[in-house]
C-alpha cells in the first residue's frame, strides 16, 4: 500500500468513513511501549510491528481488551506480514490447533480478568470435557483425565496466550507468553491419589508437579464441563513480547 493508493481509495469514502479513518490514523501515530525478546523466534521485527498496530486500531474505537478471535486472527496476519505462510485451521483436522503458522501447529488463548496475576497464568478453558459428568472417583478423573489431556497436547506444536492487563485509565499493556509443551506434558505423571475427591459441582482438581516445584493446578470443572489451568507460573515460561498501547478514555463521547 502506497500514500498515493490510500489517497485515491479515500476519494470514495463518506464523511463518517473519513472520521475513522482519520481516528485510525491518529491511533497509529500514538506513541507506545514495545519490548520483544531478542532470541524470539516469533515475534520479532516484521509480526511486531503488525501487531502492535493491529492493537492500536482495535483500541482506537475499544476499550476492551482483545478476545479470542481478535488474537487470532491478529497473530495470522502479523505472520503472514512477516513473510510466514500462516492460516486458521479447521476443528475437524486441528481440534486443539488454532493457527498453522510455517507449518507449526499453535493452540491460542487469551487472558485478561479484572484479576490477572502478574506471576501466574490461568488458562480458562483448555479444553472441553463433558466426560467429567461421568466420574465419580478420584480413580475415575485419573483413568479419564490423563489420556485425555496427553491427546488434547499431541493435537498441537505450541502454546501461546496473549495476556491484557489495564494499566490506568487509558493504556493496556499485553504480554505475548508462550507456555512450553514440556510443562503441561507433566500431566503424565498424575495418579488416582493426586486427584481430590468429587466436588458438589461434579469436579475435582490436582497438583501438577516436577523437579522444579508446581509446575500447574489442573482443574476438571462440573458445572461447565471443561479443564482449567491455574497456577501456572510465568518465571517458568517464554516472554516473546509486549506492547502497552492507549485507548479511547472512558469519557470520550
Amino acid at each position: 500500500m502506497t500514500l498515493e493508493r490510500l489517497v485515491a481509495q479515500a476519494q470514495f469514502l463518506d464523511s463518517a468513513q473519513l472520521e475513522m479513518l482519520e481516528e485510525m490514523a491518529q491511533a497509529l501515530q500514538q506513541p507506545c511501549e514495545v519490548r520483544v525478546h531478542p532470541d524470539s523466534d516469533l515475534a520479532g521485527g516484521a509480526f511486531s510491528d503488525y501487531f502492535l498496530n493491529r492493537l492500536k486500531i482495535h483500541h482506537a474505537t475499544s476499550e476492551e481488551k482483545f478476545k479470542k478471535a481478535s488474537f487470532e486472527y491478529a497473530f495470522i496476519a502479523a505472520a503472514r506480514y512477516a513473510g510466514l505462510s500462516a492460516h486458521k485451521t479447521r476443528s475437524q483436522t486441528f481440534q486443539g490447533a488454532d493457527a498453522v503458522v510455517g507449518g507449526v501447529r499453535w493452540s491460542l488463548k487469551t487472558e485478561a480478568s479484572a484479576g490477572i496475576s502478574k506471576a501466574s497464568i490461568v488458562v480458562s478453558k483448555f479444553s472441553e470435557a463433558r466426560w467429567i459428568r461421568d466420574c465419580e472417583t478420584p480413580g475415575d478423573f485419573a483413568r479419564e483425565c490423563v489420556p485425555r489431556f496427553l491427546a488434547h497436547l499431541d493435537e498441537y506444536d505450541r502454546i501461546a496466550t496473549l495476556r491484557a492487563f489495564s494499566v490506568g485509565p487509558e493504556r493496556v499493556h499485553y504480554e505475548l507468553v508462550e507456555i512450553p509443551k514440556e510443562l503441561l506434558m507433566r500431566a503424565a505423571d498424575l495418579t488416582e491419589g493426586d486427584f481430590t475427591a468429587r466436588t458438589k459441582n461434579g469436579g475435582s482438581s490436582a497438583l501438577v508437579r516436577d523437579a522444579s516445584g508446581l509446575a500447574f493446578k489442573l482443574v476438571l470443572d462440573g458445572s461447565v464441563e471443561k479443564v482449567t489451568l491455574s497456577r501456572l507460573p510465568v518465571k517458568r515460561c517464554w516472554s516473546h513480547a509486549s506492547w502497552t498501547v492507549p485507548t479511547i478514555p472512558e469519557d470520550e463521547e
